[in-house]
């Protein structure tokens, strides 16, 4: 029943967030990745003597400012979805829950990934993306289903919640076989080194101002537009 409305409050939440996160990755975050560019080795290789085809990407002004926010919308609309859901099942909301859910998430999606999986910039050797894909996806899961069990079970299961924030770091992330940037020129590594550095530290911070919009205005919306009945609640799903 509350399907319409978590929808346009959700959408609300990934305007304002997409907009806020489009905005910092413009300033600080795009300079670093373009910065990289530029020490890519991008040349076609023939192979039996037919050039490889380049594929198509977005020009470099309007046109690709232009996706990266669409996909930042489409990114926030599905994370305020999920908090939204969230939020509703959990039964009350307000702005100062939305931030805490805000920061949990953060944590879920960015942090537990980010220390097997460091956020990277063009040039960089990666493991195959499939099993990132992969144990990134298993990290999510037992990150959340962690902190959950640490926020909501008793006393005596908070063991079990930090079992699973740590089970996918001992399982371990894939690595590349080579670390690092593989470019032969050593100063170009050690500039892709420092720019990696700084993209990290931008990409943390820009990913925290995502979750605390999403959480703010997600858990703002909720308890202003969603009238929450425990009684009929119980009652749809009984």
């Amino acid at each position: 029943m509350y399907f319409r409305q978590i929808f346009l409050l959700a959408c609300l939440s990934a305007i304002v967030a997409s907009l806020g996160f489009s905005l910092y990755q413009f300033y600080f975050v795009n300079p670093l990745i373009f910065a990289a560019e530029l020490y890519e080795i991008a040349e076609p290789v023939a192979i039996d003597g037919t050039p490889q085809i380049e594929t198509w990407t977005p020009s470099d002004a309007i046109e690709r400012s232009f996706y990266t926010l669409l996909a930042n919308f489409l990114m926030s609309l599905a994370y305020s979805l999920l908090l939204a859901c969230a939020m509703v099942f959990r039964g009350t909301s307000s702005t100062l829950k939305g931030i805490a859910w805000g920061m949990a998430a953060y944590l879920s999606f960015f942090v537990a990934p980010g220390l097997g999986l460091p956020p990277e910039i063009p040039g960089m050797e990666a493991a195959d993306l499939n099993l990132r894909q992969n144990w990134w996806f298993l990290c999510v899961i037992l990150t959340a289903a962690g902190l959950a069990v640490f926020a909501f079970s008793p006393l005596y299961y908070k063991g079990a919640g930090l079992i699973l924030v740590i089970l996918p770091h001992l399982i371990a992330a894939p690595a590349a076989e080579i670390h690092g940037f593989s470019h032969p020129d050593p100063e170009a590594v050690a500039k892709l080194t420092e720019l990696w550095q700084q993209f990290i530290l931008h990409s943390s911070i820009a990913n925290a101002l995502l979750w605390l919009i999403i959480g703010t205005t997600t858990g703002f919306l909720c308890h202003k537009f969603i009238d929450y009945n425990p009684d009929h609640y119980n009652s749809t799903f009984n």
